[in-house]
């Protein structure tokens, strides 16, 4: 049974996975490459081993399997959440020996290397959001380095796991290319053949 952290957020294994509270398409989106997949290593790939090219049976594989691994990685990863703090009511200022009664001012600047910055309160987390943090709406939290919520893995893209979602997109990319390239061969030597007869 997952957690809940913070937000919507989805905590498995004692926090070595986490996923957004949208985690179910991500199996749509294996199932779209798992299923195309496997039919054009029977059709495509068969024809071309039978031809004795075994490179680009292998190579696909090899790009079906690490776009599968990158897909579960980057659902399954933290994209960079800021921890959350306290309610602003719950903290105890020592100077003036009370609970805070007002909420923290919505803006606070700041100057980072000669260049002034404008931080924002997120009222939410409770935090005032460091530059290019950008509170998720469906997932319920602030995430660092925030791109975007990616409906088809299920999970924000940030900080932490960018890098890995770059690496989905590149080989996902490339098991297209190699897939559409093969297959309209196929169909132009299949064609050849029924010409030929």
């Amino acid at each position: 049974m997952p957690q809940q952290l913070y937000g919507h957020n989805q905590v498995f294994c004692n926090g070595r996975f986490i996923s957004g509270p949208d985690a179910r398409s991500s199996v749509l989106s294996v199932m779209m490459i798992l299923i195309p997949s496997i039919l054009w290593q029977v059709f495509v790939g068969a024809f071309f081993s039978a031809e004795g090219s075994w490179f680009l049976p292998l190579l696909a594989f090899v790009l079906q399997a690490s776009s599968l691994f990158l897909l579960l990685a980057t659902a399954l990863s933290d994209p960079g959440i800021m921890p959350r703090q306290k309610d602003f009511s719950e903290h105890y200022d020592e100077r003036t020996k009370m609970f805070r009664t007002r909420e923290p001012q919505r803006f606070y600047d700041i100057v980072i290397r000669a260049q002034k910055f404008k931080l924002k309160y997120c009222k939410t987390c409770n935090i005032y959001r460091p530059p290019r943090c950008t509170h998720c709406s469906v997932c319920e939290n602030c995430v660092e380095r925030f791109d975007h919520h990616c409906p088809w893995l299920g999970n924000c893209i940030g900080k932490r796991n960018y890098w890995l979602f770059y690496g989905f997109v590149t080989t996902t990319g490339s098991l297209n290319v190699l897939v559409l390239a093969t297959s309209v061969g196929l169909l132009g030597t299949r064609c050849t053949q029924l010409q030929d007869e």
